[in-house]
């Protein structure tokens, strides 16, 4: 299982009210095992959200492509942080018919 957490535009994720265009069950069969959203944030995040979320490589990519993520530097580092986790053979399950 690997682990990530996104910095999500806050006005974003206020004007979504939180809610992703998939279902729970959506999630669980892309491989998200947890996601950890903070009722309350501090402004000195820069005005962003930190979700993390625990699950397969497959499905925190597919959670970030859910939260619209364009960072470029948090997309680095997402591909950075699941490469590893990948190379510790976290994921196979995603890759097996």
């Amino acid at each position: 299982m690997a682990e990530f957490t996104f910095f999500v535009d806050a006005d974003l994720y206020a004007m979504n009210g939180g809610e992703l265009a998939a279902s729970e069950q959506d999630l669980h069969d892309a491989g998200i095992e947890r996601v950890d959203i903070p009722r309350e944030y501090n402004t000195d995040l820069g005005d962003r959200v930190p979700v993390r979320v625990e699950g397969s490589p497959r499905g925190i990519r597919f959670y970030g492509r859910l939260l619209g993520v364009r960072d470029p530097l948090q997309l680095e580092e997402l591909e950075r942080v699941l490469a590893a986790a990948e190379a510790r053979g976290e994921g196979r399950q995603d890759y097996s018919p």
